[in-house]
């Protein structure tokens, strides 16, 4: 699961640029006008502080993955459908669908390979070849 873990991690690091663009959006927006303007500077770094939490669990879902932990795999799709959540809701308020699109890609990659009935996600192994494997262990 190499693939699903340096995915994860590239969303990440694509989630953390993100957050630092509405960090600086706040932060333009806090220094204008005596209240309207500055709460909503407050909401555009609550909004970061939300991407860039997701980004970073992101990076331990990735760890997870490269140490092959159990815990992971249920993270990883959380992660993926809160993602997509997101998405939704930046679409449901008017974002293009060409710029969703991009965020939309990871999250189905890794929900696909974690929801993969024929796949063990920890160790990249399908369940027969486990089987063979241990049976063919077994004889020798």
């Amino acid at each position: 699961m190499a693939v699903i873990a340096m995915l994860a991690l590239v969303q990440s690091s694509l989630g953390v640029l993100r957050a630092f663009h509405w960090f600086d959006a706040g932060s333009d927006l806090l220094g204008q006008g005596l209240l309207i303007l500055p709460m909503i500077g407050l909401v555009a770094f609550a909004r970061g502080a939300l991407v860039l939490g997701i980004a970073l669990l992101y990076v331990v879902f990735a760890v997870g993955m490269f140490a092959s932990k159990d815990w992971a795999r249920p993270l990883g799709i959380a992660l993926a459908v809160v993602n997509l959540l997101l998405v939704l809701s930046v679409l449901i308020q008017g974002e293009s669908l060409a710029r969703a699109v991009f965020w939309i890609i990871v999250p189905v990659i890794i929900l696909w390979r974690l929801l993969s009935p024929t796949e063990d996600p920890t160790l990249n192994v399908s369940p027969k070849a486990k089987y063979s494997s241990k049976k063919e262990n077994g004889r020798k």
